[in-house]
């Protein structure tokens, strides 16, 4: 688990990096997440990351009023969450789920989220190859076929493939159904 942590870690800082620099703007700038704006992606983290924090702290009292201000101090309660929570996670809508398990996941899905992010913003999406060479098997693995989180029913959109030619990244952000080419495609993601 603790290195498990150590990478979500580590994914959670650049795509904080990324959030506190965002343009006012920018806020309502699209994503390949389809019908997301900006802004609607960090709440979209913010509102997921605490629920699932909520498991194993109190609520918060009080909310950012701005979701860019609100993301660091969520990611930190995140990381310090699962550093206590043991080996089982309560899941709000899923129930008990091991915290490999949801670290490997929220890992991916933080990498992607950070995918989406540049993507809206039309900046480069540098990602070290020591967190890619742990994610894309990951990934690989969440988003198989008979994976409960793929598809109808499942938290991604069916994958698109990996293609040869794409990017660690590219791959990932396929595999949990965006279209590698968004901007340039109109598939939704």
């Amino acid at each position: 688990m603790r290195d498990l942590l150590r990478f979500d870690a580590t994914a959670l800082a650049l795509i904080g990096h990324d959030v506190a620099t965002v343009p006012d703007v920018d806020l309502g700038a699209p994503t390949p997440c389809t019908g997301w704006t900006v802004a609607d992606l960090i709440e979209h983290m913010n509102e997921r990351h605490e629920a699932v924090i909520a498991s194993v702290f109190a609520p918060l009292e009080e909310h950012a009023d701005d979701p860019r201000d609100g993301f660091a101090r969520t990611a930190a309660r995140w990381v310090v969450a699962m550093e206590q929570v043991g080996d089982v996670v309560d899941l709000p809508e899923a129930g008990a789920m091991a915290t490999d398990l949801v670290l490997s996941v929220h890992f991916v899905d933080m990498l992607v989220h950070r995918w989406d992010l540049s993507r809206a913003l039309g900046r480069p999406c540098a990602v070290p190859d020591r967190l890619t060479a742990v994610a894309l098997p990951i990934a690989r693995s969440i988003t198989a076929p008979g994976s409960p989180l793929n598809g109808l029913g499942g938290v991604y959109r069916p994958s698109l493939g990996e293609g040869r030619a794409l990017s660690a990244m590219d791959n990932m952000a396929a595999l949990l159904g965006r279209d590698p080419r968004w901007p340039v495609a109109d598939v939704p993601g």
